[in-house]
């Protein structure tokens, strides 16, 4: 894997890295939310076929998934401490 260039040390720290994979992963966490919510809705009201509803569901938990990564990456990759030095 290629090494970080010296020049982005210097704008942007670690911190500030793991602040925006944490805001990615509440981004991500708030639109799986939406997917599932939208999938139940669909289902109550009997307006979604299993067409629609699985795509919603998948998406729902593939974005929990992703979002549960990109709080890992900041959490164990880019800060060794978790979010405890910011």
């Amino acid at each position: 894997m290629p090494r970080e260039p010296d020049w982005s040390k210097s704008y942007f720290s670690s911190s500030t890295v793991c602040t925006w994979f944490y805001a990615l992963a509440i981004l991500n966490a708030i639109i799986a939310i939406v997917g599932v919510l939208a999938a139940v809705i669909l289902s109550t009201k009997g307006k979604g076929g299993v067409v629609t509803l699985i795509p919603l569901l998948v998406s729902g938990g593939l974005g929990f998934i992703n979002a549960w990564f990109l709080f890992l990456m900041c959490n164990r990759g880019i800060n060794k401490d978790g979010f405890m030095n910011i």
